[in-house]
């Protein structure tokens, strides 16, 4: 009778013991559900468009670009206005010719005018150029800091693969023909990486304040991304093309 007691005890410790092995592991697995995730998402950038449209969405990157980039008297340097120079209807494709004489259709690189997005860096002068001030070095390599964000920010947010920027001429007489072409795969790794790793100084700076570092990082983003405006026509059978030409 003893030993049966015996064995019904150890039976009920034995019981009582998984019960507590069982309740540990389910209680590590609810903290390990409810413990928070220990890399939080890496945020790209402290400010995003809101809109739920494409339209809207690139009217508030071009008017959140557009109005934080000032000169030193605190004057806005550009407004940014979305659309080809010659407005109209939008254009088919974008052009770049192959060669020196291009002839047809094939001798020109063409980006998809739907997958792309076409800026003016406006002045308030006539002609869109900038009535303060004499163009300079520095307040060309803020512009083409400009010019950067706002093609990483419409890569970042639509799914745009190239972004096509406008300059300012140089003076009242002359007309838009500067540019700067940027596409997704020149900035693919930039879109992953916070953008103040490849723009430091949040608040944009006025020419001559621009940060050496960030200078650099701008001539190298920039640089091969010059292009001039040659003209925008209707290609037979095929329709209206912007085309562009290596500035170097």
């Amino acid at each position: 009778m003893a030993r049966s007691l015996s064995t019904k005890a150890r039976f009920s410790v034995a019981l009582l013991l998984l019960g507590a092995a069982a309740g540990a592991v389910l209680g590590a697995f609810i903290v390990l559900v409810q413990k928070p995730d220990s890399k939080p998402s890496v945020v790209w950038s402290g400010w995003k468009p809101g809109a739920s449209s494409r339209e809207a969405q690139l009217f508030e990157i071009a008017n959140h670009i557009g109005s934080s980039y000032r000169l030193t008297n605190g004057d806005q340097i550009t407004a940014v206005k979305i659309g080809a120079p010659s407005g109209g209807p939008s254009v088919r494709a974008i052009g770049v010719p192959k060669n020196n004489q291009p002839q047809t259709l094939d001798d020109f690189a063409r980006y998809d005018g739907n997958k792309s997005v076409i800026y003016r860096l406006c002045g308030a002068a006539q002609n869109c150029s900038i009535p303060e001030g004499q163009p300079t070095v520095s307040r060309g390599t803020v512009l083409r800091r400009e010019a950067l964000e706002l093609a990483l920010y419409t890569m970042k947010y639509e799914p745009i693969d190239n972004v096509l920027v406008f300059f300012p001429p140089g003076t009242r007489r002359s007309k838009l023909s500067l540019t700067l072409f940027f596409h997704r795969k020149q900035l693919e790794g930039r879109l992953t990486d916070p953008l103040r790793n490849t723009l430091p100084q949040a608040t944009p700076p006025a020419p001559g304040e621009i940060s050496n570092q960030e200078a650099q990082t701008v001539d190298a983003l920039t640089t091969s991304s010059v292009y001039r405006f040659i003209t925008i026509g209707d290609a037979p059978g095929y329709g209206r093309m912007l085309v562009l030409q290596p500035a170097a």
